[in-house]
């Protein structure tokens, strides 16, 4: 199993929420390697294709080849007014009744009539609680999703169901991919579409995944499970299962989206509220604190102190040599926003068979409020 950071209350677990399998005979070897690098996986076929309807059995073999590993069973949804959508379900008796049900009535190039925003949650929220999924953006590259589309979203959500964005883009080894500017890109950009829901106040999940396809390795090789993209999510020490801590966790906003393995986050905190949080008021200071094996090309704090304000780069700390960094400064004592963190990597070597390109981290964001009551 990976290593489990504990720092402050949360200890962070690594996963991947987004990976493909469309045949039975490379199970095994889609997740090689995974138990070894991540603690949780989902499998997401594609909800329009005949062989989502066969993954039960592709998860029951993932599950017998790693007992008491978590590995959830979803789908990647054709979503109505966007492009495709992460939607993963609880582990439990009816998880695939339920995605399977779902997909057959409510995904955009499979279903048999019009779907719509509005109806595929109403399906979802009439599902009992603790059977209830989580649902992400996928890859919003331009023209995949807009701030108007996600709005929809959340305005249909009675709560609980929408909980994040992919920060960036999976296939991570692709050329096309790896020219992408991650700074730019409208996942995690500065006052792109996570910013733009912090902005209204609201806890949201970055994730960072694969999109592994373990079937088209021979056509275009990529990073398998746990060797470059993925999520951290914080869990809390609760008497609940690690599978129920990480849907809280994803619930609550309380991730990181990690490009590689070389920095482990300590501490993001202001009076002790972390990610996930909302911080209302006192005397805002806020502590960064990380670990990283290669050099730092700069470590930013991304968001707003007021909410008239377009989100900005903050503070910005240039150029850290490789080991311990700890970055401390006041924040205004009524603030109104939200920060985030992007910290970034010098050098640009990623693992074969991947071209050089930037490596970045970002963390979900802790949410100001100093007018609320205490």
């Amino acid at each position: 199993m990976a290593d489990k950071i504990t720092r402050g209350p949360l200890r962070w677990l690594r996963g991947d929420m987004h990976s493909h399998c469309e045949d039975h005979a490379l199970v095994a070897e889609h997740l090689a390697g995974a138990g070894d690098a991540l603690d949780f996986i989902a499998l997401t076929n594609h909800a329009q294709k005949p062989v989502f309807f066969e993954q039960h059995r592709m998860i029951e073999q993932a599950r017998r080849i790693l007992p008491g590993f978590p590995i959830f069973f979803g789908l990647e949804w054709n979503a109505p007014r966007g492009g495709h959508a992460g939607l993963v379900f609880p582990i439990g008796e009816r998880e695939a009744e339920n995605a399977y049900a779902f997909a057959a009535t409510h995904d955009r190039l499979g279903a048999a009539d019009s779907v719509s925003v509005e109806a595929a949650l109403e399906h979802l929220t009439a599902l009992p609680a603790e059977e209830r999924p989580i649902l992400f953006f996928n890859h919003p590259a331009a023209g995949q999703w807009s701030a108007e589309s996600i709005n929809r979203y959340l305005a249909a959500d009675p709560g609980g169901l929408v909980v994040g964005i992919e920060a960036l883009h999976g296939h991570q080894a692709h050329a096309k991919v790896a020219a992408m500017d991650p700074c730019a890109y409208p996942g995690g950009a500065v006052g792109g579409l996570v910013d733009q829901v912090y902005a209204c106040q609201r806890p949201f999940s970055l994730l960072l995944n694969s999109d592994f396809h373990v079937h088209k390795q021979l056509q275009q090789p990529d990073y398998p499970l746990g060797v470059f993209n993925h999520v951290r999510v914080g869990v809390e020490a609760a008497p609940q299962s690690t599978a129920e801590a990480i849907f809280a966790g994803l619930r609550r906003g309380r991730t990181c989206a990690s490009q590689g393995h070389w920095l482990d986050l300590g501490d993001f905190s202001i009076d002790n509220h972390f990610i996930g949080d909302t911080w209302t008021g006192g005397p805002g200071v806020l502590r960064v604190v990380f670990e990283a094996t290669e050099a730092v090309e700069k470590v930013e704090l991304i968001g707003q102190w007021q909410p008239n304000a377009a989100p900005a780069v903050l503070e910005c700390l240039e150029s850290r040599p490789a080991g311990s960094c700890e970055w401390m400064l006041e924040i205004p004592s009524d603030a109104q926003g939200f920060v985030r963190l992007r910290i970034i990597a010098e050098s640009r070597v990623r693992p074969a068979p991947g071209p050089p390109a930037p490596k970045h981290f970002l963390s979900s964001a802790i949410l100001l409020d100093a007018s609320r009551d205490h």
